[in-house]
This record gives C-alpha cells, sequence and structure tokens, in this order.
C-alpha cells in the first residue's frame, strides 16, 4: 500500500468508475496473499513500514465469499465490538456480489488470523457502483470481538467539527497487501502502515486518476513513484494517530478510489470523506 493508502490496488478497471473490483484486484489478491502466508511471507503497503502488534487496533481484513464461488479481500474499520465499516464496493462492486464475509481482528496476517462470522451487511441505500458515490457498507459481527490493547475501534469526528476538512494535517492509512507494483513472494511483515498528508479538495480533484463527478464527499492522500495504495485495501481506514494526543485513533476516510494504473503512479488515492457520512453512520452502529 504505497502513500497512505493501504494495501488496495483497488483499481476499478472498466468502463465505468468504480464497477469490477472483485475480478480486477479482489479475487487475484486473495489468491497472492494466502499464497504468500502459505510460504510464511507477506504483503504490505508500498512504501509503508512494518506495523507491530497494536499500531493499527482498529484494522480489519475482511474475507469476502461471492456468489460466484470466488473468494476476493477487503479492508474495513472496527467500529463497535460487533461493527465494521468498509466499503460498498466490497460486497457489490457492480458485477460480483457477496454471498458471505468473515472478518479478521487483531492478526498481523490476513488469512490466518482470528476470524469473526459478519451476521448481516447493510449497503447505503443511495450506494452507485457506477460512480461510487455513497461507497459505504457497514458490517455486523455475529459476536463480539474481544477488546485487548491490539484490538479496539477507532472513534468518528464530533459532529460538531463536521466542516473541518483535514487538509494539511498527517494521517495514517494501514492494511495487508502489495509493496509495490511488481511485489513477489519475499518473507516480510504482512500489516504495514504508512503515514501522509490529506490533500485540499482542488489538489485533491486534479490528482486522482479517474475524477468523479462529486468530489465533495471524497478526499485524498497524495501519491508518489515511491508509495500508493495497494492490493487488497479497499474499504480500510485512513486514521489520525493518536489524535489530540488521546492515544486514539480517529477515523476520517475509508479507501474507495485508486489509480486504475498502479501503486506508485503518482495519482492521489481517493476516500469516501467519514465527516459527511456521520449520520448514516451512526443510524448503523
Amino acid at each position: 500500500m504505497s502513500l497512505l493508502a493501504i494495501s488496495c490496488v483497488a483499481l476499478l478497471v472498466g468502463q465505468t468508475l468504480g464497477a469490477g473490483y472483485h475480478e480486477d484486484v479482489g479475487i487475484p489478491e486473495a489468491a497472492r496473499i494466502r499464497a504468500k502466508e502459505a510460504l510464511q511471507a507477506s504483503e504490505r503497503i508500498s512504501g509503508g513500514v512494518a506495523s507491530s502488534y497494536g499500531d493499527n487496533p482498529h484494522l480489519a481484513g475482511i474475507l469476502i465469499n461471492l456468489r460466484s464461488g470466488q473468494m476476493s479481500v477487503c479492508s474495513g474499520t472496527l467500529l463497535t465490538t460487533k461493527k465494521v465499516l468498509t466499503a460498498a464496493q466490497c460486497w457489490y462492486d457492480g458485477y460480483n456480489v457477496g454471498r458471505k464475509a468473515e472478518v479478521v481482528l487483531g492478526s498481523m496476517q490476513l488469512f490466518s488470523g482470528s476470524k469473526w462470522d459478519v451476521a448481516g451487511v447493510t449497503v447505503h441505500s443511495k450506494y452507485n457502483p457506477s460512480t461510487l458515490f455513497n461507497d459505504l457498507a457497514m458490517m455486523t459481527l455475529r459476536w463480539s470481538a474481544w477488546l485487548s490493547n491490539n484490538l479496539k475501534p477507532a472513534f468518528l469526528p464530533d459532529p460538531a467539527n463536521a466542516t473541518y476538512t483535514f487538509a494539511g494535517d498527517e494521517a495514517r492509512v494501514s492494511g495487508y497487501g502489495k509493496t509495490s507494483d511488481y511485489d513477489e513472494l519475499n518473507p516480510n511483515t504482512n500489516q504495514q502502515a504508512l503515514t501522509v498528508t490529506v490533500m485540499g479538495r482542488w489538489d485533491c480533484y486534479y490528482n486522482m486518476a479517474r475524477r468523479p463527478a462529486d468530489y465533495s464527499k471524497i478526499m485524498c492522500t497524495p501519491g508518489n513513484i515511491m508509495w500508493g495504495t495497494c492490493g487488497a485495501d479497499l474499504g480500510g481506514p485512513l486514521v489520525i494517530p493518536n489524535f489530540n494526543g488521546t492515544g486514539n485513533h480517529l477515523l476520517i476516510g475509508v479507501t474507495s478510489i485508486q489509480s486504475p494504473f498502479g501503486c506508485t503512479t503518482q495519482f492521489a488515492t481517493g476516500y469516501t470523506r467519514v465527516t459527511e457520512y456521520l449520520s448514516w453512520i451512526n443510524s448503523n452502529l
């Protein structure tokens, strides 16, 4: 996951902005990550730094069994002991629909960690897989997660500060995935994270490989030839770590729009802006 973006090369290749994530990215990424773990190797954000247990206690890995019978992967954010926020694309990308999902929590590896069954998925009622408008979904776990220093929820912005853009603030993206566009099997730590600066709205718009029709609900982090989002990070968290010295991680974005040209092509990564959806998120907790 280069740049700050979680390991989600989620490059929605196709006629539309968003359709096709699972076949283009998620399914092959699931097979690749599983093969690496079988060889005791790992995946990571391109240009990122290896994480230790507890660095990203809110990070959720998501294993999705599609109706086609294939497996795909995404990321998400633990918000309560039973709720995980992710991208709507992870459940329905315009072509493929999820049949069953499991969430991996508190693990450095995606396939070998402790898993929680997903009892239900609520996709935003106005989600559009072609434009990626309202690209959010809430997953409800069948059983509550066991919280600890290595596993605890991120927290949401105060509604009173909903107009704050976070432009210029340093944020962290984390996930399981590629370290570059040419990532090969090698023994490295699986979970990675990277710190980057949140872009202003106009910079965000002009630096995306695919510009959304409505950018008011999107925020961005810059791309670079040394970093960017890769692999299985779609739906994962963009947070302000240790917010106001509290030791807690403030969720500000959900990975949604990535470059279709690769992890390190210098295009910005787009995130669904959490402050624009606080009412929807809270109503589904």
